[in-house]
């Protein structure tokens, strides 16, 4: 009798994932796997951070599609809404009419927005397409937005270099080598944590040189690295402390 559960069980898991390949993913001309993540990033001074993605159905029938979002990781004090051929308020989590998608075709229907209200990090959404009428027959994928702060000119730009940190992820310091402009007043490495506060604050001094930051007083987890040079805020990216 157990035999015979288990293979019951095991038909049906293969008609789920059989019928979840009715649709397929596109960004920027690249093919998503399903359940597969692409990051936005952008100004944290902007009043959203979109993201957009081509869905195509791979079938040869039209599919009157349904999407949903879930708030895997959503930073307080931020929100999102997104748009299936409509744009609906944060509080809507499922599109209340389908989007019709032809035979063989992408749809350019969708996209995520999110305002980050002034907090630095990363927050995650997962966003599921699917079947209306066969609601099993289904795919998602992961969208990370990044709230950074990025500014200066494209001359400014060309004038600074500043290394990846290194060695990242962090024990218990990590470096990173710079070269700055001949101008330069003031500049530094400024550490955020996800919620935006400023945890560490490193001068650079001289036109060039390395500099280390002991990250030993700080929590195994993700932060977020800031070069500042006159004032203005050069790059964000990524420093992960672990042990």
């Amino acid at each position: 009798m157990k035999k015979l559960f288990y293979s019951v069980l095991l038909i049906a898991f293969a008609a789920a994932f059989a019928n979840a390949q009715s649709f397929q993913f596109i960004h920027e001309g690249n093919t998503i796997p399903n359940g597969g993540t692409i990051q936005v990033s952008d100004d944290i001074s902007l009043f959203e951070i979109v993201a957009e993605m081509g869905i195509k159905n791979i079938t040869s029938n039209p599919i009157d599609a349904k999407l949903r979002k879930f708030e895997v990781d959503l930073l307080p004090g931020t929100s999102n809404l997104f748009c299936w051929g409509l744009c609906f308020p944060p509080f809507v989590f499922e599109s209340p009419s389908p989007v019709v998608i032809p035979p063989n075709s992408v749809c350019e229907e969708f996209s995520g927005h999110y305002t980050a209200n002034g907090i630095y990090g990363v927050s995650v959404m997962r966003y599921t397409v699917f079947d209306a009428a066969h609601v099993t027959d289904s795919a998602y994928f992961f969208v990370e937005f990044n709230a950074g702060t990025v500014g200066l000119t494209d001359y400014t730009n060309n004038k600074i270099s500043v290394s990846n940190p290194y060695p990242n992820p962090a024990k218990s310091q990590t470096s990173f080598n710079y070269q700055l402009p001949a101008y330069t007043t003031n500049a530094s490495i400024k550490i955020h944590n996800l919620l935006g506060s400023v945890v560490k604050d490193v001068q650079l001094t001289g036109q060039s040189g390395k500099v280390s930051v002991n990250v030993n007083d700080l929590n195994d987890g993700v932060y977020f690295y800031s070069v500042v040079v006159n004032n203005e805020t050069y790059e964000t990216k990524r420093l992960i402390v672990s042990r």
